[in-house]
């Protein structure tokens, strides 16, 4: 039974490799498609400000009401331009974070990072999900002046996806369904909190957190928090949960050696 659950977790994980090459196909032809989003919203953005002027010199002859309404036209799309623009820049930032993805393993030493960054791209991933992107309240908080990292990026992202994902199973189908995340000083290393208000852990399974193949949800492997544990402790870090009806709250330590190149 156990060679089965093995043989299934990595048949599971063939295919997250099959979607991860997908995956950075996606990501190159996205880049080119924004690329030239970017490039025509600019060039509106010059087209619009010459009309804003042009106008500007019609109505020193004498105001009309036709010219009345094209400026009023032209406001109103020089708005939602504005917001469209700021949604280009927003995926150029996603899409920069997102290449790197497939490059740590490749990165001598790795590339400086910090918690904060992990955090903020595995909460824009997981708003793909549009339970989380519209039925939860997220709330974020993050230290500011966190050290930046060199070491662990690719473990701390697996790490946190873990955790987000088992936050919003547990709030599934909750009213008020909330996460909390945090990132936090601790000492000479770094604290992340998730946190959700979701039923809580039942006192067996509390007991079998971290084992492979543990799992209260239906179609779940059960591996999620056992890589987790190893990840973390690979990283010469900590893992911890507290539980309680109504609250779960995972929280990770984050050592000094990861600072460190």
């Amino acid at each position: 039974m156990q060679a089965e659950k093995w043989e299934e977790a990595y048949l599971a994980q063939s295919q997250d490799a099959a979607v991860g090459r997908m995956f950075r196909g996606i990501i190159h032809n996205l880049g080119g498609v924004i690329q030239v989003f970017s490039l025509h919203t600019d060039l509106s953005a010059m087209m619009l400000d010459k009309a804003m002027v042009v106008l500007a010199q019609m109505r020193q002859a004498g105001t009309t009401p036709e010219l009345e309404t094209l400026q009023g036209l032209l406001v109103s799309r020089g708005e939602a331009l504005a917001q469209m623009q700021d949604k280009v820049r927003q995926s150029q930032q996603i899409l920069q974070r997102t290449a790197l993805l497939p490059e740590f393993k490749k990165l001598a030493g790795g590339a400086p990072y910090t918690v904060n960054s992990v955090i903020e791209t595995e909460v824009e991933f997981m708003t793909a999900a549009s339970i989380f992107k519209h039925k939860v309240h997220k709330v974020i908080t993050m230290a500011e002046g966190l050290p930046a990292l060199a070491r662990f990026q690719l473990e701390l992202h697996q790490i946190m996806y873990i955790l987000l994902s088992n936050a919003l199973d547990a709030v599934q189908g909750a009213e008020e369904a909330e996460i909390v995340v945090e990132s936090t000083r601790e000492g000479e290393g770094i604290g992340v909190r998730v946190q959700d208000n979701g039923p809580g852990l039942a006192p067996e399974a509390a007991a079998h957190l971290y084992e492979p193949f543990n799992s209260t949800r239906e179609g779940h492997p059960g591996l999620g928090l056992y890589l987790a544990k190893k990840l973390i402790t690979r990283c010469g870090g900590e893992i911890s949960c507290e539980s309680s009806p109504g609250r779960t709250s995972f929280r990770l330590f984050v050592p000094p050696e990861a600072m460190q190149a």
